[in-house]
């Protein structure tokens, strides 16, 4: 069997029949490769079947809203399934389930324990093309289950180091990975390559392109990920693969933002061993994640007091004052002071001096720009800022302009190799 070529369209490039047809033609032009093809669920029909959940009840069944929403994917599957043999592909589809993907039983956020290729490889022997519903799976007591947003590229690159293939290309309406959101910036500019811890920093503050689960995958099982434009499939798009060099002149490859972002202070006047904990237990049952967490100690009116300063992300504000209420109904005596109306924008990659002296710079250009500055995080691959909302684009832009990015790379070679004396 030669070489297999694994592809993925998203919601966008299959959203009607029309886009299906090119989305065929798309995958008849890697004949004479077998090919294995994932696709989302078309257009917005995710978004559709949760809206129709919810008119049923505010809160939905995870079992059964993960048995619901793996139908769009299954629509999906069909309909290219029948466009291929239309077009005289031999083609199968198949369900996460047919198609051997085994999950946790973490209902709406499973992750994929195993797959079974040989069942995909037999049916290669027999079709020139097997299309896999994307973002699901079975359980070991045969339960459906979904991997949660973005699913669909964790399904693709899992199924490509399953296969042994060496390149996933996944599909979505945009020329790649950009150095800014073009929608927001029309600076910003497509890289030809970035490595994957880069865009896993850049995916998980924010930016939609790809989900960070699958990089990762990537990464540790040596697939190249390549994200193209389905609308432009003459454009070999972004790669996104492993640094060769022995050491490289670093740099910084893009600015993200993140909505949903929020800070709460909670003090109470006396000191409480559990304090710390009954709070991070509270905010995880609401599903808040953390990203951090911040504790001191002070003497008021000749009482220890004690307060907690976390900053963290969301994806339903109702939970979040849900979890504050929670924790005054326990403590009586706990002074909370939230702010929820928060973005993070964050810059991703490092220079050779490390990322202390371009933090000052990136909050240098916010404060001087008017934009006040709530909280500053530095990591090795990241600068993140909490900011107003409605300033999230401005700063995002700032920062673009003050690294240069739309021209610090030839858009491809994030790195140059560097001589070691």
């Amino acid at each position: 069997m030669n070489d297999i070529k694994v592809l993925k369209f998203g919601g966008s490039s299959v959203k009607n029949i029309g886009r299906i047809e090119h989305v065929a033609d798309i995958i008849a032009s890697y004949k004479p490769d077998p090919v294995v093809v994932v696709v989302s669920a078309m257009g917005d029909t995710t978004d559709h079947l949760l809206g129709l959940a919810k008119q049923c009840t505010k809160n939905p069944d995870q079992r059964e809203l993960d048995l619901l929403l793996s139908t769009g994917e299954q629509v999906s599957i069909v309909l290219l399934s029948l466009i291929l043999k239309r077009k005289g592909l031999t083609a199968k589809s198949l369900t996460g389930q047919q198609a051997g993907i085994s999950t946790t039983d973490d209902h709406g956020s499973a992750r994929i324990l195993d797959i079974d290729s040989e069942l995909i490889k037999k049916e290669l022997l027999e079709n020139d093309v097997i299309v896999v519903a994307g973002f699901q799976g079975v359980t070991d007591e045969g339960q459906i289950t979904t991997l949660g947003r973005g699913g669909s590229d964790t399904t693709a690159v899992a199924l490509a180091a399953a296969l042994n293939a060496k390149e996933c290309d996944i599909y979505t309406d945009v020329d790649g990975v950009f150095t800014a959101d073009p929608n927001a910036i029309k600076e910003a500019v497509p890289l030809k390559e970035i490595p994957y811890a880069q865009c896993v920093t850049l995916a998980k503050n924010g930016a939609q392109v790809i989900h960070p689960r699958a990089v990762e995958l990537g990464e540790q099982y040596d697939v190249v990920v390549r994200v193209r434009n389905t609308f432009n499939p003459s454009n070999r798009g972004t790669e996104i693969k492993g640094e060769n060099e022995v050491e490289r002149r670093k740099q910084f490859c893009g600015v993200a933002v993140d909505s949903k972002q929020g800070f709460i202070s909670i003090s109470k006047s006396e000191d409480s061993f559990n304090l710390l904990r009954e709070i991070t237990e509270c905010i995880n049952e609401c599903g808040i994640s953390v990203e951090h967490i911040r504790k001191s100690n002070s003497i008021e009116n000749g009482a220890k007091c004690a307060t907690i300063q976390i900053c963290f992300q969301y994806k339903d504000e109702d939970k979040v004052s849900d979890a504050i209420a929670a924790l005054c109904g326990k403590h009586a005596d706990l002074r909370v002071c939230s702010e929820l109306d928060l973005c993070k924008v964050t810059l991703v990659g490092c220079d050779e001096f490390g990322n202390a002296p371009a933090s000052v710079r990136v909050i240098g250009c916010l404060e001087s720009n008017g934009i006040e500055v709530k909280s500053v995080r530095t990591g090795d691959l990241a600068i993140s800022c909490l900011v107003e909302k409605s300033n999230a684009q401005k700063a995002a832009k700032l920062i673009h302009e003050e690294f240069d990015l739309s021209n610090d790379f030839d858009s491809t070679t994030t790195d140059e190799l560097c001589l070691i004396a």
